[in-house]
């Protein structure tokens, strides 16, 4: 009764490892840890070997806690994880989700057995993303960490014996460009044709209250309450899973009072969510449709709208603590992605400082010595400048004084300003 590592032979010259468990009431089997090594390469050999021998540890520890758990996992250890991963996209239907899904596809060909599933496997998987052309570094990080964490969560219901996810690093993210609305180009499109008004409306509310498509999307007209006089919305972050109560600036009640209105159009049966929207890819082509008879030379997409708000209501002056409570940040940090889009404001507010008395013109000259420390560079103009200035200066016979300059009939003069007064 126990567990041992097995090396088994290749054809290729490899070596490959397996598992073996036995019990004596609930039989044995061998698991495949899908680790192999040629062991003519020592360094390498002995590197996997040591992961195998890793895996086996954490299976024995698991065996001698609950022997019959380690084996209920071999009934599942064939399952196919790409339909494992199919079952939690689906559940939620993020687009992310859905093509972290089809990639995933296209590198397994369809399937791929929990048993199979190790940190190389996750390393050409992570290889294979930043391969495709179409998809960037920020994206493919994106999909490799929703695979990792169906992988833990694998992990969790016995599904693979150990959460090798930690041993396979990121993708590094690249600074990206987010586009931030000015309120000129805010006006000009609330003021434009859009070809579906509750897109136009949902839109715009996001960017008065920066509220996420998805949050957008679950809104509920129960969820908008008045306290004392104050419009709130009542919500549950779909992406953090945060409660919030957000206080509604007048622009954005006025639209949920025009919202209203489209009801008897959009949902003529009558419908408690407060926007019916399209799905997301025709939605994402209303609103590029809409962006582009605006004026705008970029595609508008719905997340503008959030860090529109993030820098309207920046500029407007509210604590950046204030702006990550109100898009439901967990820290700081989050939000300060969007304080570049606020440098107008930022560039405004340092020429708006006062001027102080001309204190700088009264520092005794002896503490500025501009003309002794700067070397200027030979074959300049400057330098040429400043070999005639003091050539004149020998001839006049003209000293230096503390500062560093020549005194002639009442004036002072650096040796540049002689050349060029001559």
């Amino acid at each position: 009764m126990g567990v041992k590592i097995r090396e088994r032979s290749m054809s290729g010259g490899e070596v490959a490892f397996y598992i073996d468990t036995y019990h004596g009431e609930y039989g044995r089997f061998s698991q495949k840890t899908g680790l192999k090594a040629n062991p003519k390469n020592r360094k390498e050999f002995n590197q996997v070997k040591a992961e195998a021998l890793e895996i086996m540890r954490k299976v024995e520890r698991d065996f001698m806690r609950d022997p019959k758990a380690v084996f209920d996992r071999k009934a599942v250890a064939g399952d196919d994880f790409v339909e494992y991963v199919r079952v939690r996209a689906e559940k939620d239907r993020y687009p992310a989700q859905m093509s972290t899904l089809k990639y995933l596809r296209e590198f397994t060909d369809g399937n791929v057995s929990f048993d199979k599933l190790n940190s190389q496997w996750l390393e050409r998987f992570k290889n294979f993303l930043l391969s495709v052309s179409v998809v960037s570094n920020n994206t493919a990080n994106t999909y490799l960490v929703y695979v990792k964490g169906s992988i833990r969560s694998a992990y969790r219901e016995g599904y693979v014996p150990e959460d090798f996810t930690g041993k396979v690093a990121g993708i590094g993210k690249k600074p990206i460009e987010r586009h931030v609305l000015t309120l000129d180009e805010l006006d000009t499109l609330s003021r434009s044709k859009c070809n579906n008004l509750m897109v136009k409306s949902a839109f715009l509310f996001s960017c008065f209250t920066g509220l996420r498509l998805s949050d957008v999307e679950l809104l509920k007209w129960e969820k908008i309450i008045i306290e004392n006089g104050q419009h709130f919305m009542k919500f549950q972050q779909k992406k953090t899973s945060q409660f919030e109560k957000m206080p509604l600036c007048q622009q954005a009640i006025e639209i949920l009072q025009a919202v209203q209105n489209l009801h008897a159009e959009y949902a003529p049966e009558g419908d408690e969510r407060v926007f019916i929207l399209p799905d997301r890819s025709w939605l994402g082509v209303i609103l590029n449709e809409w962006g582009y008879r605006s004026g705008l030379n970029w595609r508008l997409h719905f997340h503008a709208s959030r860090h529109t708000f993030a820098s309207l209501a920046l500029s407007a002056g509210t604590a950046f603590f204030t702006v990550s409570k109100l898009l439901g940040h967990r820290d700081l940090q989050t939000t300060e992605i969007y304080s570049h889009s606020n440098q107008k404001d930022q560039i405004k507010a340092v020429h708006g400082l006062p001027m102080l008395s001309p204190v700088i013109a009264s520092i005794p000259e002896q503490i500025l010595q501009p003309q002794r420390a700067v070397t200027q560079q030979p074959g300049s103009i400057a330098a040429a400048l400043q070999a005639k200035g003091e050539k004149i200066a020998s001839v006049l016979s003209l000293t230096q004084n503390a500062a560093g300059k020549y005194e002639f009939n009442g004036r002072e003069f650096t040796a540049v300003e002689l050349a060029t007064e001559g």
